[in-house]
């Protein structure tokens, strides 16, 4: 490893509050078979990385958060052959985003032009991408069909609406009183709760679960289907990590069980491993729309070094879709 001046990363020191994160120098790793070194340009700051610093997301805590970032190719491993030095790439890498400079597996890369902003293309490479996953290859509601999107003003939801409009689909959405504008603003339908949708929709998109799957389910057509996508209603109940998993494991069993939508689970990790080529269309997909105008990713920029303030943005909901850290 080789140590540059400027190089830093983000690292979380343990569970708690945003003051866990600090900012520390780093050497820069060399890529390893199957690996892709990006140096950062813009890196995603997304509700599971807060989640994972409150204690609360399955599995090792790691080192540094940082779901999905954008860049450059510093360097590629011994059997890359799809980048090259030089080329501007996004990448979903599940940790280790809030550094200037990240390793990432190269199926979870995916090419990016130049000429757009780095943090409009970051929106993308996450928000934008599980939206479009859910909405295009989950869901899949026919044009003239109506959906519903809880938590409409937030990155994954505003991302939900534009897609969902782009494809002739109306939306619902939800939020509390004081965002309903920002609702409006993006096309959608505002609702105050699921219970207020007017008629059964084709699908709900639902970050909150837990409890909410079965308000979600009594909104949509029995024919349709739930796209759950998160656990929000853990954050700030008190729930320990234990207590979380059994309240969202206990609501998807009694789904299965009980009539009514189906419910599916979604996570866009596991659907990119899955399938790295439809992951790379699926970006090249929303890059069209974004150069076309169908898609306007609303992004707030915050210094790499800030990343505890964005953490309090985003826990305190004081943020309007998608939060990138700029190194």
């Amino acid at each position: 490893m080789a140590v540059e001046a400027g190089a830093r990363r983000i690292r979380l020191t343990s569970t708690g509050g945003p003051e866990v994160l600090r900012v520390e120098p780093m050497s820069i790793p060399a890529p390893g078979p199957g690996h892709v070194l990006i140096a950062t340009e813009a890196a995603g700051v997304a509700f599971h990385d807060v989640t994972t610093r409150q204690g609360l997301t399955p599995g090792a805590l790691p080192e540094v958060l940082g779901f999905d970032v954008v860049g450059h190719v510093a360097g590629v491993g011994a059997d890359v052959t799809e980048f090259a030095v030089g080329q501007r790439v996004g990448a979903l890498i599940g940790a280790g985003g809030y550094a200037t400079h990240v390793l990432a597996p190269a199926k979870r890369v995916a090419p990016l032009p130049e000429g757009h902003p780095a943090e409009e293309l970051d929106a993308l490479v996450l928000n934008y991408l599980t939206a479009w996953q859910m909405f295009h290859r989950v869901a899949r509601p026919s044009p003239g069909q109506a959906v519903l999107v809880l938590g409409a003003a937030g990155g994954v939801g505003s991302a939900l609406s534009q897609i969902a409009q782009a494809a002739g689909v109306k939306v619902y959405g939800t939020s509390g009183p004081a965002r309903r504008a920002r609702v409006e603003a993006g096309g959608a339908i505002w609702v105050r709760d699921a219970a207020a949708a007017p008629a059964p929709v084709a699908a709900t998109f639902d970050p909150v679960g837990g409890p909410s799957l079965a308000r979600s389910r009594r909104a949509t057509q029995p024919s349709g289907v739930v796209v759950s996508y998160g656990f929000s209603f853990a954050t700030g109940a008190g729930y320990s990590k234990a207590g979380a998993m059994t309240r969202t494991v206990g609501a998807l069993l009694r789904a299965k069980l009980t009539p009514g939508a189906r419910v599916a689970v979604h996570t866009v990790a596991r659907a990119v491993d899955r399938d790295p080529a439809g992951f790379r269309a699926d970006m090249a997909a929303l890059v069209d729309q974004l150069t076309t105008g169908a898609l306007k990713p609303e992004v707030s920029t915050v210094p790499l070094d800030q990343a505890a303030e964005a953490h309090r943005r985003l826990e305190n909901r004081q943020v309007e879709g998608k939060v990138v850290l700029i190194p």
